[in-house]
């Protein structure tokens, strides 16, 4: 049965997270992505510990679903060998910083003259316009700029950077894998490629929205508040007895008496302060203080069944190892196990979708840098006449 993506090639000039992200899902959706790589491969996700026998495990999995081939664009001769895959591929992206892939001879006109059916993608941290269109971003200092620190932390604390750096990078590249999709279907419709620009900035903006419309409505910065959401109360992570932490979330006034039911306080149903969510949230100080006070009497497997039982939304928080082992993630393929010719047996995430008629994935391991060179050039019909020039 067909993929979803089968037919279309992708170049992938990408680095770090951002791009190689994006381009690895689009493997995963059946395309056939050609990892272009300076010799010697991305020395930056090289870098990045840990490792698993000498490759970086960002390298690893930001890489699966590919095939590699290194190129020195810098040469005449491998650019020449890059203009003839991208005469035959569909999809081009590129995330280094505005103006590198213009001084490697891959901008977008060269590209788009080559082949003007090309989806020519170009993800950079600020944009390609304005006074910082040329500065490098990464994923703490484009969230420091977004204003995602200013309310994230403690109740009403400082602002802090989110631990997990990657998530704005991850945001991002499935930002252009949404791009590089309706592209294709724009293509469709006209027969020609086109150029999409991305920004981190943008997409990190997007995850932001509702509470820059807190502040375009009020004119209030929003103050950071712990774990807590700001429309709705109660809805934040409580500790338990067993100094475990469950998240709880009332979303919905139904499901209020059910919240007071299944931690013994029925009186706080009918208790004026608390029976609409608007009130909720003005009471909120006082409201948790009583149900902090109240779950920590029970540890968080007690409060998971009787919470689930009155269907209120919950969850505990779990370990890498208790996810990884947890029964609803082993059933749903959310974590599965790869063999892979290099690193041994891996366990990676799996497929974040399931199509019924065209099926994605399995989960391909990828390869080391330029591994695939040969087996792609012999493909396209490309001949490689670097050797033989250098041994004239």
């Amino acid at each position: 049965m067909a993929k979803i993506l089968e037919g279309i090639r992708v170049f992938d000039l990408t680095i770090a997270a951002v791009g190689p992200w994006a381009t690895k899902l689009l493997g995963a959706m059946g395309a056939d992505v050609i990892k272009v790589e300076a010799p010697g491969g991305d020395r930056l996700s090289h870098m990045v510990p840990p490792t698993i026998r000498g490759n970086s495990v960002l390298y690893i999995s930001a890489n699966h679903n590919k095939r590699m081939i290194e190129l020195d664009l810098k040469k005449e001769a491998d650019r020449a060998i890059a203009l003839k895959i991208i005469e035959q591929s569909d999809v081009f992206v590129q995330n280094m910083r505005p103006g590198a892939v213009e001084r490697l001879g891959l901008g977008y006109e060269v590209v788009a003259k080559a082949n003007p059916r090309m989806i020519y993608v170009a993800a950079s941290a600020y944009g390609r316009t304005g006074p910082m269109a040329g500065e490098a971003g990464i994923d703490p200092t484009v969230q420091s700029f977004c204003g995602w620190c200013g309310i994230t932390g403690p109740d009403h604390g400082r602002g802090e950077i989110y631990r997990h750096l990657a998530h704005l990078d991850l945001t991002t590249a499935t930002t252009i894998t949404q791009a590089v999709l309706q592209a294709l279907i724009a293509r469709e419709r006209t027969g020609r490629g086109q150029r999409i620009e991305i920004e981190m900035l943008t997409a990190a903006m997007a995850l932001q929205t509702t509470r820059l419309a807190e502040y375009f409505a009020t004119g209030e910065q929003p103050a950071p508040m712990g774990s807590a959401a700001a429309a709705t109360a109660p809805h934040q992570a409580f500790e338990c007895q067993d100094q475990r932490y469950i998240a709880i979330g009332v979303e919905r006034d139904e499901q209020w008496p059910g919240f007071c039911r299944a931690l013994k306080l029925d009186e706080l149903i009918s208790d004026p302060r608390f029976a609409t969510n608007r009130q909720r949230v003005a009471h909120r100080a006082e409201l948790v203080s009583m149900l902090a006070e109240r779950i920590k009497t029970k540890p968080a497997a007690w409060w998971t069944i009787r919470l689930n039982r009155e269907q209120v939304p919950c969850g505990p928080f779990l370990t890498f190892e208790e996810l990884r082992n947890h029964p609803q993630v082993l059933a749903n393929g959310h974590i599965v196990e790869i063999e892979t010719p290099h690193w041994g047996s891996m366990h990676v995430d799996g497929l974040p979708w399931k199509f019924e008629g065209t099926p994605a994935g399995p989960i391909r391991a990828g390869g080391k840098p330029g591994e695939q060179a040969a087996e792609i050039l012999a493909e396209l019909g490309i001949v490689d006449d670097r050797c033989a020039g250098a041994s004239k």
